[in-house]
């Protein structure tokens, strides 16, 4: 079961009406926020340059994909941000859209998209 918690990073996004007036890197922060509290991860773990433990590079994977499917960021933006090459961020959504035919990792995802888009302010369009 998905356990709903606050990101626990420190990063607060910030006060704004909506997520439209976000920056791309201030976005990836908070997706990065939130989905490294949901897998008890510190932010770090899914920011550094090394693929890190197994859970660590996933959890990095559905980061990227919420920050391109959740808030429609560009591929290079994502990757400007998560300091990665264009190319990582399409292979890491098509490995997380892949993986939504187990519908409880769907589920799981889907309630992290709800949460970035909750603490983005809106409904992250």
């Amino acid at each position: 079961m998905l356990e709903v918690r606050s990101p626990a990073s420190g990063f607060s996004p910030p006060q704004s009406s909506s997520s439209a007036e976000l920056r791309p890197n201030d976005i990836c922060r908070l997706v990065i926020a939130c989905v490294a509290a949901d897998f008890g991860l510190a932010a770090a773990d899914l920011e550094n340059g090394l693929r890190g433990s197994q859970r660590a590079a996933l959890a990095r994977q559905i980061a990227m994909y919420l920050a391109h499917v959740g808030f429609g960021l560009t591929f290079e933006a994502i990757g400007r941000a998560f300091g990665r090459d264009r190319t990582t961020i399409a292979h890491a959504c098509r490995v997380v859209e892949d993986a939504r035919d187990d519908i409880w990792f769907d589920c799981r995802v889907a309630t992290l998209e709800l949460m970035c888009r909750a603490a983005a302010g809106g409904d992250g369009r």
